[in-house]
């Protein structure tokens, strides 16, 4: 059976908003990732939890629990900034910081990288020179357009050419973990990977979606936000009507999906 990807982008359910207000906002990490933990238990799945560097701080016991677990631990920044409005310097001191902070505090190689909002577009291809001076995987492409920006980019994981990170090259030795997606005729690529698509979506069309994948010979990359199991999720001002919605049913749509394909980390897949 051919293992996917099931990966958590680790954050609170404030972290959309600017990082200076965030000292404003009760947590809701600790519980929500336990509630994802207990899943990945219950199913012997195990994961990759792209984990935002400040929240980690924050709290290190939950981060040294998703290590005891069998989880990998990646970067998904410090201070989860938008990409799109960032400068070089800026994007690899966060970077930097990320990944010493993680390090610190689970004791182990942090190997990858998620953009918050998978905010790389072909204006800061910049980005994917400087997580390869640093890492051996990046999971920020979604093959769709017109928000993500990349309708014609590969589909399956690939190792990134040096000089597009569009292309394949078989001979690379830096990775680059599409988000799933689902080709519709006509339409072009429909994201389907998880967190706000499995919210909105029926899950059968989630799961063909992965069928197709393993059928094809290939490993589907899937996520989820920890706030995205979190039907008590207090709105907060500033964020999107989407944030909440099918919270109620995420619990029972991510169990159907653990209880059906066969997960494991970036790590383990890739065989880093």
């Amino acid at each position: 059976m051919i293992k996917n990807i099931m990966t958590v982008d680790l954050e609170d359910h404030f972290c959309d908003l600017p990082f200076n207000v965030w000292k404003n906002y009760e947590s809701r990490i600790v519980s929500t990732t336990k509630t994802i933990l207990d899943l990945f238990d219950k199913h012997k799945t195990k994961a990759t939890f792209f984990t935002v560097g400040f929240i980690a701080e924050q709290h290190p016991e939950l981060i040294e629990e998703v290590i005891s677990k069998g989880h990998e631990i990646a970067s998904h920044s410090y201070s989860h900034p938008n990409l799109k409005e960032i400068t070089k310097e800026n994007f690899e001191s966060d970077l930097v910081k990320s990944i010493e902070s993680l390090r610190k505090i689970c004791g182990e190689k942090i190997l990858g990288f998620r953009a918050p909002w998978f905010s790389i577009t072909k204006n800061n291809f910049w980005v994917f020179d400087i997580l390869k001076k640093h890492l051996k995987y990046d999971s920020s492409i979604f093959p769709v357009g017109p928000h993500y920006g990349f309708s014609k980019a590969p589909r399956y994981i690939y190792k990134m050419s040096e000089n597009n990170p569009l292309k394949e090259n078989n001979n690379g030795d830096f990775f680059e973990l599409p988000m799933m997606t689902y080709p519709i005729p006509i339409l072009g690529n429909f994201p389907i990977a998880g967190g706000i698509y499995l919210r909105f979506l029926p899950k059968m069309i989630v799961k063909n979606g992965i069928k197709k994948f393993n059928k094809s010979g290939h490993t589907a990359v899937c996520y989820i936000h920890p706030q995205d199991l979190d039907f008590d999720r207090p709105h907060l001002e500033g964020t999107s009507w989407h944030n909440y919605w099918g919270l109620k049913n995420m619990h029972k749509k991510l169990e159907s999906i653990l209880t059906t394909f066969n997960f494991s980390s970036a790590r383990d897949v890739l065989n880093l």
